[in-house]
């Protein structure tokens, strides 16, 4: 089974984050697969698990909460299409090709939950931040957002 979240945004663009384990850690920590260092992500967020067929996802008690579709979960099964959003970023979750046409925009949108969100004893609606992507291995879906955007040298989102 081919497992892929496309990371997409408010501007239509998007970015593929292969799934090639068992167990993929989402956080701001070094040691996570998936490493988005924004405030609004815990150090270990969320953990995606794909195992005999089937897809989950589980929130390792984050701050902010980890939301499929707009609903804030503790735990869930997950499938083709659905909308998982971390720290205000949107990933879409493609299975197997499926669904084959993603309009970034409005699953951008989409996938940002209505609730307000809460940080550091703010009230705020959930932040929409535009970071650019750095893979730091090829090897491995470890990911590093960097915020420099006159840096000639980043990869195009």
């Amino acid at each position: 089974m081919e497992v892929v979240l496309i990371r997409v945004t408010e501007s239509g663009e998007q970015q593929p984050v292969p799934l090639n384990r068992e167990r993929t850690l989402v956080g701001r920590l070094d040691d996570c697969h998936i490493r988005i260092p924004i405030a609004d992500v815990s150090r270990q967020h969320c953990e995606i698990v794909v195992k005999d067929g089937s897809i989950s996802i589980k929130d390792l008690g984050s701050s902010n909460g980890t939301y499929v579709n707009q609903e804030k979960v503790e735990s869930t099964p997950l499938s083709a299409g659905d909308l998982i959003s971390v720290g205000g970023l949107v990933f879409v979750l493609v299975v197997n090709g499926e669904p084959g046409d993603i309009d970034p925009e409005i699953m951008f949108e989409d996938g940002l939950p209505d609730e307000p969100v809460v940080v550091a004893g703010l009230t705020e609606v959930a932040p929409k931040p535009v970071p650019t992507v750095n893979p730091s291995n090829d090897d491995s879906s470890m990911m590093d957002f960097e915020f420099d955007f006159d840096d000639d040298d980043q990869p195009p989102l």
